[in-house]
């Protein structure tokens, strides 16, 4: 399979084999410019338990039938709409040296986006990397 790597400074979009990602930012700018986006996976990106949202986070998807992800890229904002085929992918964001991930299933025909929150400790926004993940955020980054 292909793979890409992406940096943009506000938001970017990449394709390969009908996949796609869009990121930017929470200002009223930014959403305009992901509105209309046909996507069909919303990711959001935040630190736990506040919920400030982080950005310049490393983005990974992979099918969960292969080892080659079919996209990577940076996400300069908390929120990125993604295109994908219909099947099951792995989800991951690494941020601050901490990684997260979720597994997101894209039907062939669904009404809405499928949603992936991916919340990183507190500890790893302040740099403080020996610190697990707690209980409650392992849950959160295993849900969909």
């Amino acid at each position: 399979m292909k793979r890409i790597l992406l940096v943009a400074s506000l938001a970017f979009a990449a394709q390969a084999h009908a996949a796609a990602m869009m990121c930017g930012g929470v200002g009223s700018d930014s959403r305009r410019s992901l509105e209309g986006s046909p996507a069909n996976v919303e990711l959001e990106m935040f630190v736990a338990p506040r919920g400030a949202y982080v950005a310049n986070v490393g983005v990974t998807v992979t099918p969960l039938k292969s080892k080659e992800p079919i996209l990577e890229g940076t996400a300069n904002g908390p929120l990125c709409l993604l295109q994908l085929e219909p099947g099951r992918y792995r989800v991951e964001a690494t941020y601050n040296g901490a990684t997260r991930s979720a597994t997101a299933v894209v039907p062939a025909k669904a009404a809405r986006p499928a949603k992936v929150a991916l919340a990183f400790p507190r500890a790893v926004a302040t740099g403080d990397l020996e610190t697990p993940a707690s209980p409650e955020e392992k849950m959160q980054a295993k849900q969909p």
